[in-house]
């Protein structure tokens, strides 16, 4: 079995953290009397109205829906999600709602501040609503002054009046003896806008974001033909520990390399400077650690196994080709030279 193969095999992923993205939430809504829900990412960004009420003064059908919230860390810091909700001015107003993306937030958890707004509400949710101007305004608001909202007595799931009993296909995910209709506002006949915001790292739990990294990349290739070291004892430490270790042959030869990745162009920096890579004849054994490690193509989760190689930088220098032979296979990941002799 070649050096990379068994590398590669020593290696143990645990799960793989993907590259980042979003990631999707779930919303099941039910308002008296209609609303809109509104992604804000904030640091200036616009507000986005990702789902508009359909079933306006039908306000017993829940509503279900889906959207996608960033989920790099610095995202997640400064982005809200809110149900705009508004009465009529006639019947009691209030909001039912579960969110479920890595975490669940309902009406109850404790998870929405709640804002009454000044802001006069006029027609439903299809016909009409507040403009991009009354958004912004409305979710500055409810972030600045949001407070822990009023909660109708009883649970949603075993009723209370007047709105009675409503089943959430999301139910499973929340704790029923606190899913609880709320409201904004002990005058529940203001025709005005309530505003029921919650941060989404709430939501959402932050994914590493791949990092480019200063320094060198290397492309590496087996090396065939290499005379053993003297069998001379040497002490290695790293991170991970210290050992006592003879090396053996050369097995790799690494070239500083440049590389396009999307639209990004890394450039050599020392073209002089290579690495030579040995195996081990001997060596202590490692304790195998959980890791997240992070470069220019994506974070990832790993274990690591026992040492396999060690290298060290070394200059190189073509020597006359002989007998170039046959390409060598290709394995995955793995390209090996023309072989060369020594003069």
């Amino acid at each position: 079995m070649s050096i990379l193969k068994k590398t590669l095999i020593s290696i143990c992923l645990i799960s793989a953290s993907g590259i980042v993205g979003a990631t999707t939430v779930t919303g099941n809504v039910a308002v008296d009397n209609d609303f809109i829900v509104v992604h804000s990412p904030g640091n200036g960004s616009p507000n986005n109205v990702v789902y508009r009420g359909v079933h306006g003064s039908q306000w017993r059908n829940i509503e279900s829906f889906n959207f996608n919230i960033k989920s790099d860390p610095r995202s997640l810091k400064t982005c809200s999600v809110s149900v705009i909700a508004w009465g009529d001015g006639k019947v009691s107003q209030g909001m039912s709602a579960i969110l479920k993306a890595d975490n669940a937030v309902y009406s109850g958890s404790g998870r929405f501040k709640a804002y009454q707004s000044n802001v006069t509400s006029s027609g439903w949710a299809q016909n009409g609503g507040p403009n991009a101007s009354q958004i912004n305004t409305l979710i500055s608001a409810s972030l600045a002054n949001g407070q822990p909202p009023y909660n109708f007595s009883g649970t949603v799931a075993s009723g209370t009046s007047p709105w009675g009993t409503l089943n959430f296909p999301l139910v499973n995910s929340v704790n029923s003896s606190n899913f609880r209709w709320i409201w904004s506002t002990s005058d529940l006949r203001k025709k005005t806008y309530s505003v029921f915001t919650t941060a989404c790292d709430n939501l959402v739990k932050p994914k590493p974001v791949a990092v480019n990294m200063p320094g060198e990349h290397f492309q590496c290739y087996g090396v065939k033909e290499g005379d053993r070291l003297p069998n001379e004892t040497i002490m290695i430490e790293d991170q991970f520990g210290k050992t006592r270790a003879v090396l053996g042959k050369p097995v790799l030869l690494c070239n500083p390399s440049s590389k396009q990745h999307k639209d990004k162009y890394f450039k050599i920096r020392n073209k002089e400077r290579h690495l030579v890579c040995y195996n081990y004849v001997k060596q202590d054994k490692v304790r195998s650690q959980a890791l997240e490690i992070n470069n220019q193509f994506a974070p990832d989760q790993i274990v690591n196994g026992q040492r396999e190689l060690f290298c060290v930088p070394s200059s190189k220098k073509h020597l006359s080709r002989i007998n170039p032979g046959r390409p060598v296979k290709k394995e995955v990941g793995v390209s090996r030279p023309i072989n060369f002799k020594k003069q």
